[in-house]
């Protein structure tokens, strides 16, 4: 079975070979997606974490379902070998949790061969921690490049099993460093649907959809979650009209970050991509039926929580901090995760000095942005 999108030959997608890095809703989506249209995919999991996909590692297969297809997908490799992973391949793309772009930054640093693209998915600046790894370590002609939100609508729904709901469409893309968006974006054609490029990897991590739909339901439903655990609809029954408000009020803080830096800014209600255009986020999201069949987190611990508020909603914050943004919302909902999961989120996640850019004022941040 392949799926290729319209105007693309197949032979010019067959003779391509992409790394995905990650063992866990978006890895295996991606895997199985790619393989379905011609890619040659190899998949590598650290071998500390592999038992949690034996299944995948055994056979070499995902079975899939949902909008990109059904059916058992054979993986061309499944490996916890990074350096085979990644070898003879282009692009290769990160799908792990934030808390992990540290480490993989390093791993990676150790193998990458010039000429080869990194894309982190998503990325939420991370793509600054591989680049400054990279420049650390004087590794010429890489290009770091990251998306605002997973390429699609996921979940695993069993040991080698992927459900994919739908793609997101459009699907942001920033590259590291911006001078080579041009070329970055035709050698990235064909990946994904929908993939447009915005000014800068930072424009494109404040256009990241996970930290404005996750954390205010959080924070204010965190009674209904210890409660019910999981057994509630997330989107239907948490977003309630106070829930949209809190979600408005950082979206405009959002904006006011890409105003600063001189980018374009759009309201988070357009970027949901659900089944109708307005500009009130409830209704985006209420009327998109791939949200109506999402439950709620099962605790407090989970990553809506412990990656979205340190690695999201708080990397936003101290970004504002230091541009003399106005966060009263998002210092909140910071403060507030950090009574929650009894962490301090301010400490947890990234700093500016991890990203890279700390002490750098408007225009030193805007030329590195543009020439690493």
């Amino acid at each position: 079975m392949k799926l290729l999108f319209a105007g693309m030959k197949e032979e010019s997608i067959m003779a391509k070979k992409v790394a995905v890095l990650g063992g866990g809703n978006g890895a295996h989506a991606a895997a199985a997606d790619l393989t379905l249209r011609g890619y040659e995919v190899h998949m590598y999991e650290d071998a500390r974490f592999a038992p949690n996909m034996q299944k995948v590692f055994d056979t070499k297969t995902i079975e899939l379902k949902g909008a990109c297809g059904s059916g058992d997908v054979h993986i061309a490799m499944v490996t916890t070998d990074l350096q085979e992973a990644i070898a003879d391949v282009k692009v290769i793309l990160v799908a792990v949790p934030s808390f992990a772009h540290s480490s993989y930054a390093q791993k990676l640093a150790e193998v990458i061969k010039p000429g080869q693209i990194v894309l982190v998915l998503p990325g939420t600046f991370g793509s600054l921690i591989f680049w400054k790894e990279f420049k650390k370590r004087n590794i010429q002609d890489i290009v770091v490049a990251e998306s605002h939100t997973l390429p699609y609508a996921t979940r695993l729904t069993g040991s080698g099993q992927s459900l994919i709901m739908s793609r997101f469409n459009p699907l942001k893309i920033g590259v590291m460093p911006s001078s080579r968006t041009e070329e970055t974006m035709k050698e990235l054609e064909g990946l994904f649907e929908g993939m447009e490029p915005v000014e800068s990897v930072i424009a494109c991590g404040l256009s990241s959809l996970n930290p404005i739909i996750h954390v205010p339901g959080c924070i204010l439903n965190a009674g209904r979650i210890e409660l019910a655990k999981g057994e509630f609809y997330f989107y239907t029954e948490g977003f309630t009209p106070c829930v949209a408000r809190a979600t408005d009020a950082i979206d405009k803080e959002r904006i006011a970050h890409l105003e600063r830096l001189g980018y374009q800014a759009d309201i988070a209600a357009h970027g949901i991509g659900g089944a109708v255009q307005t500009d009130d986020i409830q209704e985006a999201i209420s009327a998109d039926p791939n949200f109506a069949k999402i439950k709620g987190p099962a605790d407090v611990k989970n990553r809506y929580y412990s990656e979205d508020i340190p690695f999201g909603i708080a990397s936003w914050a101290k970004l504002g901090h230091a541009l003399g943004v106005k966060t009263p919302i998002m210092d909140s909902m910071v403060n507030m995760g950090t009574v929650i999961l009894e962490n301090d989120c301010w400490e947890m996640g990234h700093s500016l000095e991890d990203f890279g850019i700390a002490g750098m004022d408007l225009e030193t941040l805007k030329n590195y942005l543009a020439e690493g």
